[in-house]
């Protein structure tokens, strides 16, 4: 006997393609359809439950952002990051025959972010029969569609065409249809447009959205769409949180990456994680995967403070090579150039049985130029210089990420905070946006202020300017990596300034020979082609 059990679909599902399993078995089975979940319009109207779902509509944040996905689709085939020695997933960075559509990586998203759409449609939809007051109601669903947008804006970056679904999915659809982009483009612009006018300045709940966070992403959604009168509108936008007046860069670069003051003056929204395992989710992941194989060195052993390297994602040449040294923080407050022994068992002993190098002494430095093999052998201790460097011995990307208060060495779950919008992205956007709107003696005066702030001790601020002849896309690209490197937006930089194919072929070698035209789209999943009923298009090129 055949016998069919049906997926039942109810509120906060994913939407558009439920699949029906056919399963053949060989004796007569008790296959009673019951709903996944029970939760009902009542349950929506309650306070508690209303709130409640909008507290899930932030989840699947923490599902992309600061995890190994999320990082993997914007740092892998591009100029700032390559391949490391572990790890699966390359083919996204090498842009090979297996970046298709059954890359669990895009179909995770593509899940993802459809089923954070689902439930903040499901706010949205619930909301006039919502027991709550007014404000309270017109302040959800502002959070609502302020995070739609931001789900369709990572969509329609990455995928292009999507599926337009503005209302939630209450059971099971096997009929979807791709929408134009402009028609996406214009519903992020409206839900933004309405979350800027009815959300606070500040939030009572940290992390909730808010209305500066509002308007520096209709400034990025502008910057990326381009089309006519956007980038004056994207500059007002920015320029609305930077005169806000509830911002300010922090003094020194590096005090963004102190451990505990996630929350400052420059941080326009973040996504919080917390050190609590039954609270933070799959907690802040990002720790893991910019960090050299340290502990196979000699004087050295994995330890919190430096991290559990994964070794997923090695700086290129290009990016390593991209500041000056000499007068600019951001290098040295982004990378570990030396590891100090914490190993007394593995630190080599000199003739005569004595130690090489003690317990806190330096154990490898990086210089990051080359020096002569009779120099290196002049120290203890190991010296790596660029032309040793392997995919698993490199510059430790540390940034935000390092994280030396997790609960135990091998622990994934880091607790920090990801930001997700800072000033100085927000100065960099209003300067893309007023160089490509022929406005270059005003847009530099907010490069500026953000090189201003990177000069090292005894440099003068001055000393960092550049004039508005030097701006070009190049040189703001240069100045986002140098500011920005590593936090989840290169991939969508190079494709919104027309710049990945050209970008990708100068500076990224195992990507350079398979990079073509079609890979500023990513795949649309295999199991949404095939599970639609009606025609679905792939991406061309897949």
């Amino acid at each position: 006997m055949t016998n069919r059990t049906r997926v039942i679909v109810y509120k906060l599902a994913a939407p558009f393609v439920v699949a029906t399993l056919g399963l053949a078995t060989a004796s007569c089975l008790d296959l009673t359809e019951h709903p996944i979940t029970g939760i009902t319009d009542s349950f929506y109207a309650s306070p508690q439950g209303f709130s409640a779902a909008v507290s899930a509509s932030y989840e699947e944040l923490r599902n992309f952002y600061a995890q190994e996905r999320g990082l993997t689709v914007t740092a892998f085939g591009t100029d700032e990051f390559t391949k490391g020695a572990d790890g699966s997933h390359k083919v996204i960075n090498d842009y090979t025959a297996g970046l298709n559509g059954d890359e669990s990586f895009f179909r995770d998203s593509w899940r993802g972010f459809f089923r954070g759409i689902n439930t903040a449609n499901t706010v949205i939809d619930q909301a006039p029969n919502a027991k709550v007051s007014d404000a309270v109601r017109t302040g959800a669903v502002a959070e609502a569609r302020f995070l739609r947008a931001l789900y369709y804006f990572d969509l329609v970056r990455m995928f292009g065409a999507v599926p337009l679904q503005l209302k939630a999915t209450e059971g099971p659809q096997t009929e979807a249809s791709r929408d134009d982009v402009a028609k996406v483009y214009d519903a992020i612009v409206a839900d933004l447009q309405f979350a800027e006018t009815n959300l606070p300045d500040v939030q009572k709940d940290y992390g909730r959205a808010t209305r500066p966070a509002a308007e520096h992403l209709l400034a990025l959604v502008y910057l990326t769409r381009a089309a006519p009168g956007d980038m004056a509108k994207a500059a007002d936008e920015a320029k609305k949180v930077i005169n806000s007046g509830l911002f300010s860069l922090l003094p020194k670069y590096s005090d963004l990456w102190t451990f505990g003051n996630e929350k400052n003056a420059e941080i326009v929204w973040s996504i919080q994680f917390t050190g609590d395992p039954l609270t933070t989710g799959p907690g802040n992941s990002s720790h893991l995967y910019y960090l050299m194989a340290y502990e196979l060195f000699p004087g050295m052993q994995r330890d919190l403070a430096n991290g559990r390297a994964f070794k997923r994602f090695r700086a290129t040449n290009y990016l390593l090579n991209l500041w000056d040294r000499t007068t600019d923080t951001r290098y040295d407050d982004s990378f570990t150039n030396v590891y100090y022994a914490n190993n007394a068992a593995s630190i080599p002993k000199n003739a005569d049985g004595s130690l090489k190098f003690q317990l806190g002494d330096t154990a490898i430095w990086m210089p990051g130029v080359e020096i002569t093999a009779a120099a290196r052998a002049s120290h203890p201790y190991t010296i790596l210089t660029p032309s040793q460097y392997t995919d698993a011995a490199f510059p430790s990307f540390n940034k935000k990420f390092i994280d030396p208060f997790r609960l135990t060495v091998n622990d994934v779950r880091g607790s920090r905070d990801w930001y997700m919008m800072r000033l100085a992205e927000t100065y960099l956007i209003a300067a893309e946006a007023l160089m490509r709107d022929g406005k270059p003696d005003e847009a530099v005066t907010y490069v500026n202020k953000v090189r201003e702030r990177a000069a090292k001790a005894g440099v003068a601020k001055t000393a960092m300017d550049v004039t508005a002849a030097d701006l070009s896309i190049d040189f703001i690209l240069d100045e986002r990596s140098r500011e920005l490197a590593g936090e989840g937006m290169r991939w969508f930089d190079l494709v919104r300034t027309g710049k990945l194919l050209e970008r990708v072929t100068l500076y990224n070698s195992a990507a350079a020979k398979n990079i073509q035209p079609f890979h500023v789209l990513r795949p649309i999943p295999n199991e949404q082609i095939t599970l639609t009923s009606n025609t679905f298009p792939q991406n061309p090129g897949y």
